[in-house]
């Protein structure tokens, strides 16, 4: 096993064995918003019919089955996930899709054997950001790309440029000290990539030229009620590791923080959900 694979065999774990059914529990709201951002980005990328895609931190794969209709059936897809659990629904669905030129494969990025000057496009919609090594992850991917062919992520901005999870967390964060250095986690956070110049960095390290980065802003539904609202942000995203991590204390405080968020969410509450203001980077990029 590579010095990688041990690194991120702890993160892997946090996925499959904590994250799992929250995120499948929540799909609706997280596929749901992810695609709000990736119908902008995608045409961004410039996939044509008969491209080779990878689709690397695919999740449930619905980018993976957009991407197969854009690369039509003499192109071909190829969705990348270290969780199990996703990939299975991945997979039922790409069946009852008949997208016969989408597979996938379990794996982590930074080191799954990639067929090397394959493919003409990667993409990962808020996946990158969770590797605990973006370069070792990027550089994979380069070594997978053709001579010029194209990466494309979203990723999100900074928090503070993103209500639908930061306003939560500074109610949260009234009552509950951060986590700690030995919280487990899921990787080094949604928001590691929000800096234009350290994103730049990282993608140089990794053999990318040609980057640009374009601000995409949206507003996003976190619940269909006020209360899945509460439920969502207690256990997916920056709060809920907040209020897992704080173990006894947290559970203490959960109904006077459940109260505060409740106050939050109505006031942002209309026909159809509760609806909060969201930031993402497009970022393209180009293997010379």
């Amino acid at each position: 096993m590579t010095a990688a694979a041990i690194d991120n065999e702890e993160f892997i774990g946090c996925w499959n064995g904590i994250l799992t059914p929250k995120w499948i529990r929540f799909r609706h709201l997280l596929s749901g918003n992810g695609k709000l951002h990736s119908d902008v980005a995608i045409p961004r990328f410039g996939i044509r019919g008969g491209d080779r895609v990878l689709d690397f931190g695919c999740g449930f794969g619905e980018t993976s089955l957009e991407l197969g209709r854009l690369a039509g059936p003499t192109g071909e897809v190829l969705g990348l996930d270290c969780t199990s659990a996703f990939l299975d629904i991945a997979n039922r669905e790409r069946d009852r899709a008949r997208a016969d030129n989408v597979r996938f494969e379990l794996g982590d990025a930074q080191v799954h054997p990639l067929r090397p000057g394959y493919y003409d496009v990667a993409f990962a919609r808020f996946g990158v950001m969770f590797f605990q090594s973006a370069v070792r992850a990027l550089r994979n991917v380069h070594r997978a790309l053709v001579p010029g062919g194209k990466v494309g992520l979203i990723v999100w901005r900074r928090l503070a440029d993103n209500p639908a999870w930061g306003a939560a967390k500074e109610i949260v964060r009234e009552y509950l000290p951060p986590p700690g250095d030995d919280a487990q986690t899921c990787g080094p956070g949604p928001f590691s990539w929000a800096d234009e110049a350290t994103g730049r960095e990282m993608l140089a390290a990794a053999g990318f030229t040609d980057v640009v980065f374009e601000r995409n802003d949206v507003e996003m539904c976190v619940g269909l009620t006020v209360e899945e609202a509460i439920d969502y942000q207690i256990l997916v995203g920056p709060s809920g590791e907040i209020v897992r991590e704080a173990g006894d204390e947290g559970k203490r405080w959960l109904p006077d923080i459940r109260a505060r968020l409740a106050e939050l969410f109505r006031r942002h509450a209309r026909e159809g959900g509760v609806y909060l203001a969201s930031s993402t980077w497009i970022i393209t990029a180009r293997k010379p």
